[in-house]
């Protein structure tokens, strides 16, 4: 791992030649980045280098990083007319030392622009009362860091209130505004929707694409979700939400900024991965690939502990305090790394393992199909053998000659056709026996598979 820089390095390397600067391309491989809650305006400097280097650590394309307007466009006496890019050019300058791209969350209205300036350091939290000012600032950001920087996210979680105060109505005029801003000064940046916060109710996001005059779909080049949860309900989820946006136009990638899973038991509410931190490491081995394979362009997974809750926990790296801030990594840290490292070859293995799946089930409905025949021609049998008493009875109490012989060859075929139905009940019962054992195959292999991608 790299030292840590400190503040007069970052400056010296501010003031090295523009010519120089080229914007960090995502590696190939693995859709996993770093949902790593650096603040531009508040994090440490020594905190936030910490968390670029645990991100690239970790193998994360993305780092995901707020970029508060208010402290660029109004902290310490600054003003949109005297902008504060100093915070914002730490990012830049890290981003680029660790050729880790950066996605930057644009939030934080400056009291000045806020429609409730009334409400002091809240007033952050609501829409700008001048969108076109709002989409001004963004084109302004944009432009600056436009040779390191260039995926710009309009706020996060505007579906949340403690994120965004403001209407779907106000968002969607933000976004379009960001949209337009951006573009003038940045053309070749790719905007994304503000990560939806509960994305199991689209109604709040309906409102944003029915504004009148915004064309929010068309607003946005990256859709954008939140997901959480248990591991098997995520890919529904992603495909619902994949058939929405087509419905409305949007064709274009889906990702998902935030993603993880407690690492302490008591949180841990998927059923199927509790027991701590190993659990969570589980977890996120089935998650990322699972979203991975329903469709996520990209799977930002969270990268340090924070807040309180299942947030506590949520990390897969816990930082100590300052000046270092040095980094436990978690077993989930390891598992994600190997998710990077392997990507292609576990990709394979759950392909070939969703194959085996698929045959399992194909072949269990072909031997319960089989079954099916086997009951129905055992009554088949029954019947013959009702056939095979009655024809000897009454060969049995015929008393003249010809009528006998007559009943005796009855007798014979009779016999013959039962046996030749039971042959038949025979062989359905090995067609049924065949398929089962291929269905058990089948599982076995895929069973073997899944423990192989689980690492186990």
């Amino acid at each position: 791992m790299r030292p840590l820089l400190g503040v007069g390095a970052i400056a010296a390397a501010l003031l090295a030649p523009a010519a120089q600067a080229v914007v960090p391309a995502p590696r190939p491989g693995a859709p996993i980045s770093s949902h790593a809650m650096v603040h531009t305006c508040c994090t440490p400097a020594a905190m936030k280098e910490r968390l670029f280097a645990e991100s690239k650590a970790m193998g994360a394309r993305f780092i995901r990083v707020d970029v508060e307007l208010h402290g660029i466009f109004e902290a310490d006496g600054h003003s949109a007319e005297d902008p504060n890019w100093e915070r914002l050019d730490e990012v830049i300058e890290l981003s680029r030392r660790y050729e880790l791209p950066v996605l930057g969350i644009l939030m934080s209205t400056p009291a000045w622009l806020s429609s409730c300036p009334e409400r002091g350091m809240d007033a952050v939290r609501c829409a700008p009362d001048d969108m076109d000012e709002f989409g001004r600032l963004a084109g302004e950001v944009a432009a600056h860091a436009r040779e390191t920087i260039s995926h710009w996210e309009i706020v996060n979680e505007p579906d949340g209130r403690w994120a965004f105060d403001g209407s779907p109505e106000e968002y969607a005029r933000m976004l379009r505004a960001a949209h337009d801003g951006i573009e003038a000064r940045a053309p070749e940046a790719a905007v994304a929707l503000g990560g939806l916060m509960t994305p199991q109710d689209p109604a709040w996001f309906e409102r944003v694409l029915a504004t009148p005059g915004a064309d929010a779909a068309h607003a946005f080049d990256i859709a954008n979700l939140h997901l959480r949860g248990q591991a098997r309900w995520l890919p529904a989820q992603l495909s619902a939400w994949r058939e929405l946006l087509g419905r409305h136009g949007f064709g274009g990638p889906l990702w998902v900024t935030e993603h993880g899973y407690p690492g302490d038991s008591a949180y841990q509410s998927d059923p199927a991965f509790t027991g701590g931190e190993q659990a969570q490491a589980g977890y996120l081995t089935e998650s990322v690939l699972a979203l991975a394979e329903a469709g996520a362009g990209e799977v930002f997974v969270t990268l340090r502990d924070n807040l309180d809750g299942a947030f506590a926990s949520e990390g897969v790296v816990a930082l100590g305090g300052g000046p270092a801030f040095a980094a436990r990594r978690k077993p989930a840290f390891g598992a994600v790394r190997r998710l990077v490292d392997r990507w292609d070859e576990l990709v394979a293995m759950r392909a070939e393992q969703r194959e085996h799946e698929e045959a399992a089930r194909r072949d269990q409905g072909l031997a319960a199909a089989a079954r099916a025949d086997v009951q129905a021609r055992r009554l088949v049998v029954g019947k013959a053998r009702w056939k095979l008493t009655l024809a000897r009875l009454r060969h049995r109490f015929a008393w003249r000659p010809r009528p006998k012989a007559r009943l005796r060859r009855r007798v014979d075929r009779a016999r013959l056709a039962l046996r030749r139905r039971r042959d038949e009940v025979g062989w359905a019962r090995a067609i049924a026996g065949d398929y089962e054992m291929r269905a058990a195959l089948h599982t076995h292999r895929a069973l073997e598979l899944a423990a192989q991608v689980a690492g186990r």
